[in-house]
């Protein structure tokens, strides 16, 4: 028995994933499982289609597997990103290795760059760049350009690239025994607008779905093109901000400056900036260019806002995660979920409604905060659903490509 583990977002799931799990099963992986984003995702968004439908698309094409990663790290940077998900697959107990794609797919590569974070010259040389108004990407970059580690300086200007070296430092940090492993990227790569035989960049499919353009068909499973369709059909995709973006603005309008300033990577006075900037703006994309500039990223302004809106708080960063929460799995799956039973040092989640008061006071604030972001995601689809599915809704089960309802 060989567990291999993907972080994932699958936004929407693509033949890029569909290609890395043929590859860990080429290599001799018995079962994948998968770690991945609910409903809101790294970049400060919602996912175009909700986690239920994307856990069951991924099952139907090649994981067996699929766990929540919870929001409080799902919609965050991407070093707290991948520690979550990391913290996440060590507390199964079971899980081998943990495969990700790569622009460079040089591990000996991704790991040197990975253990520079603790050197102590290499991370004064950030604070100081940083102290001069560079982003924290920028900082590294250039941190790394002073030591003349120009490799290193390069991997990192690929998004995949940069994950890769978070996931690993993340192994590093909590001791891991899971061995790092990449494949690499092939096709289009990260927000590309071109298009390689089968392959397009998520954020491209994305922009299709959205422009109801169907030829995306090309470059995602069957089984995924099939499900949006459907959920288009039923007013249930695509979401997007854009659908009901008042709702983030007068949140955004009723908060003190206080609740700004505790709410996560709101550091060295922000909160004025965005204070002033939401006050004097009627459009989030207004707010997040007057606020964003060269030391703070739009992707970071763009997190900021996501969490005021779905109530997170810098208190919840002071936890690491509470429970292992199944979304889909198929007979592969239930094996995995057998052998969790031995080995996971958290409490498996398969239906909240059930266990709910058997997590710890710091979980059930995680599970709630999940909770709740599924209850606001619901504003953002073409038709707006009800609050409490997501609680009630337990692990779906599925089998020759097909669901038979949840656990």
């Amino acid at each position: 028995m060989k567990i291999s583990a993907i972080v994932s977002e699958y936004n929407p799931f693509h033949n890029g994933h569909k290609y890395l799990a043929e590859q860990l099963r080429k290599d001799g992986s018995t079962h994948i499982v998968s770690v991945m984003s609910g409903n809101f995702v790294q970049r400060g968004e919602c996912a175009v289609s909700d986690k239920y439908s994307r856990a069951e698309t991924a099952v139907l094409s090649g994981i067996d597997l699929v766990l929540e990663l919870p929001v409080v790290y799902s919609c965050a940077s991407a070093e707290r990103f991948s520690y979550g998900a990391v913290y996440t697959l060590m507390s199964l107990g079971c899980i081998d290795e943990l495969c990700f794609g790569s622009e460079c797919g040089d591990i000996d590569a991704l790991r040197k760059t990975a253990a520079l974070s603790d050197d102590a010259d290499f991370i004064r040389r950030i604070i100081s760049y940083k102290s001069q108004g560079y982003s924290h990407p920028r900082a590294v970059e250039a941190a790394l350009r002073d030591t003349n580690n120009n490799i290193s300086a390069d991997l990192l200007k690929g998004a995949n690239n940069t994950l890769a070296v978070e996931y690993i430092k993340a192994l590093n940090k909590l001791n891991s025994n899971i061995i790092p492993k990449t494949v690499k990227r092939t096709g289009a790569m990260h927000d590309s607008t071109n298009t390689s035989d089968n392959f397009a960049s998520a954020s491209l499919i994305r922009k299709m779905i959205y422009s109801n353009d169907t030829s995306y068909k090309r470059y995602v499973p069957l089984a995924a093109y099939r499900t949006l369709e459907q959920q288009k059909e039923q007013g249930l995709c695509p979401a997007k901000l854009t659908q009901n973006e008042r709702s983030i603005i007068s949140a955004l309008r009723l908060c003190t400056l206080e609740q700004i300033r505790a709410t996560p990577d709101v550091t060295e006075g922000l909160e004025h900036r965005l204070y002033k900037a939401i006050s004097e703006n009627i459009t989030l994309e207004g707010i997040i260019e007057q606020v964003k500039c060269k030391r703070y990223t739009y992707a970071r302004i763009s997190r900021i806002i996501m969490c005021i809106y779905l109530g997170i708080t810098k208190d919840m960063y002071s936890t690491d995660p509470q429970y292992l929460r199944v979304l889909a799995f198929n007979s592969k799956g239930t094996e995995v979920l057998k052998q969790m039973k031995r080995t996971a040092a958290l409490p498996v989640v398969m239906r909240p409604s059930k266990d709910f008061d058997t997590l710890s006071a710091e979980g059930k604030t995680l599970l709630s905060a999940d909770i709740r972001a599924s209850d606001l995601y619901s504003l953002f689809t073409p038709t707006i659903q009800p609050c409490g599915k997501d609680f009630f809704l337990g692990a779906l089960k599925v089998e020759s490509g097909k669901s038979y309802g949840f656990e």
